[in-house]
């Protein structure tokens, strides 16, 4: 039963009429699934998907993110997100959160560079009306209570210090050295884990609500049993009373490099890590598909040098990262520069493996787009990925993404290669090793994970897969115990070692069903293929 002033807004949200005119969208269709949308005339965007079961799901994205702060107020978006569970006037603390878990659901949040995500999750469909009005509530709403806030802001810090890891901390040097001005770059946080966050007042993240947190910066999903249609009014019953705030600021996008640059940084690895960086275009922009094919394509080859190769597109809506990373000397240097010099003149595909590894990279890439579950997992969910694209104008841009992957061709990857990768845009980092002999692994978890992070970055791939058996014969919580098979089992792709490979995705697939351990499973599955076909190819 809802609390008495709850059920009273909610019936005011229903006795409002609906004034403003909303804009019927062309629906959208991603893999298997076709999402029914409608603009409201505040801006807010609404779809809905019918899926038969028996509970729904309401995923809110509001297109603000970390990319939204400033070098004095890292952190601010993501206490943004714990202050909106803080409460408001009508929908007391913690009462959101109670209410859908009372009822069987669960209600949580999380926050990315671009945009910020909330969701309702499995809870009667009946209640849909009701989940709707408290997230139109606290949208527009909240209290600012100071107590409920700073205590908010107080568990954010306890967040902060646990989750965070050494290899957490190279990886933001390198974002701030590939951008120096855009503010992707300014996440750089202390020793101990922190933003700015744990010592920004109330007054900062009222004024951050009070400038995003409108309706035309916010997209609304539900996935349920009802009719589409009927989604649609819920949606726009509740959020169509809400004005329309200022449009979204122009974050300027970081120059692409015209001449190559090399930075230098000190670490506690134990020998040298080379990244070699170029910036992406904006995500919907060509021929971000292609170079999205080519990372897949680097990321299997070999050096003859048995040094390990790592490979990475970033997938943030503003220009990203794609890096090429690896250890030892110069004749890694050179084999290294040689391979990426192949794509980049095309004679990689003068053998015809390379043109049928083309295909079958090409396969993986849109079977996972298409194969996305739509609301398993939040995190994973594709009405939750919907969701944040459309919150930021990306949702057709998303749609089209598995048919513009499809259409990728050689000639394609080349020349997107030779343009996007070409050595003037280049930014190399170096994280230098302090030359110290490797100590043997610790016993404790914390520092096998941090052995394990080192050994991986480094290419001691045996190292870091003693470092996570120590570790998965802990007996870790559920979500430790997938992470660590699925990166052991990431390790053991890397070296061709499929069987292993297979085995450590299909343990973690057994503890929880995540998307992204099944992708991996049937890549392994597909490499492994592939290695038996060149087996037998003479």
């Amino acid at each position: 039963m809802l609390p008495r002033n709850l059920s009273f807004f909610f019936f005011l949200l229903v006795a409002t009429p609906v004034l403003a005119q909303s804009q019927e969208l062309p629906p959208l269709r991603v893999g298997d699934d076709t999402f029914q949308r409608r603009l409201l005339a505040n801006g807010l965007h609404a779809a809905a998907i019918q899926q038969e079961s028996e509970t729904a799901t309401i995923f809110l994205a509001v297109g603000v993110g970390n990319r939204n702060e400033t070098a004095a107020t890292t952190g601010l978006a993501h206490l943004t997100e714990h202050a909106m569970f803080a409460g408001t006037p009508t929908t007391g603390t913690d009462v959101h959160e109670k209410t859908v878990v009372a009822w069987g659901g669960e209600a949580n949040a999380y926050t990315r560079d671009d945009f910020t995500m909330y969701y309702d999750h499995e809870f009667p469909p009946e209640k849909l009306a009701q989940v709707l009005a408290m997230d139109a509530d606290r949208l527009r709403n909240l209290s600012f209570e100071e107590s409920a806030v700073l205590h908010e802001r107080h568990r954010l810090e306890l967040e902060e210090a646990h989750s965070y890891h050494s290899a957490d901390g190279r990886a933001e040097e390198l974002e701030a050295a590939v951008f120096p001005l855009h503010p992707y770059g300014l996440g750089l946080r202390t020793k101990e884990g922190h933003t700015r966050a744990p010592g920004l007042s109330v007054d900062i993240i009222r004024s951050f609500y009070n400038k995003h947190y409108h309706p035309n910066r916010v997209a609304v999903v539900v996935v349920g049993p009802m009719a589409p249609e009927q989604a649609l009014d819920a949606i726009e019953q509740a959020f169509a009373p809400l004005e329309r705030g200022p449009e979204a600021d122009v974050i300027s996008l970081e120059p692409i490099p015209n001449r190559p640059r090399q930075v230098v940084l000190r670490s506690t690895l134990p020998r040298d890590r080379k990244l070699k960086v170029w910036l992406t275009p904006v995500y919907g922009q060509a021929p971000r598909p292609a170079l999205e094919v080519l990372t897949s394509l680097l990321q299997r080859a070999k050096l003859s040098t048995g040094e390990v190769l790592t490979v990475a597109i970033g997938g943030r809506v503003d220009r990203d990262m794609l890096q090429v990373g690896w250890s030892g000397g110069e004749a890694t240097d050179h084999e290294v520069e040689n391979l990426l010099q192949s794509f980049r003149d095309g004679s990689v595909f003068d053998e015809e493996s390379m043109l049928l590894e083309l295909e079958e990279v090409k396969q993986l890439l849109v079977d996972g787009y298409n194969k996305q579950p739509l609301r398993a997992r939040p995190y994973f969910a594709k009405a939750a990925t919907f969701a944040g694209y459309e919150s930021l104008g990306l949702g057709e841009a998303y749609a089209d993404w598995g048919k513009e992957v499809s259409q990728v061709d050689a000639a394609d990857v080349v020349e997107a290669a030779h343009e996007w990768l070409a050595p003037q845009h280049c930014v190399t980092v170096v994280f230098r090793g302090t030359g110290e002999k490797v100590p043997p692994l610790p016993d404790d978890v914390e520092g096998l994970q941090e052995a394990a992070a080192q050994a991986a970055e480094t290419g001691n791939y045996e190292r870091a897969i003693e470092a996570y058996t120590m570790m998965l014969a802990k007996n870790p919580n559920r979500m430790n115990t997938v992470i660590d098979y699925a990166e052991r089992g990431q390790l053991y792709l890397e070296m061709s070692d499929f069987d292993h490979a297979i085995a450590d995705f299909e343990a973690a697939l057994k503890v929880v069903d995540y998307p992204a351990v099944r992708d991996m499973l049937e890549d392994a599955y597909a490499r492994k293929a592939r290695a038996l076909r060149g087996d037998f190819s003479d």
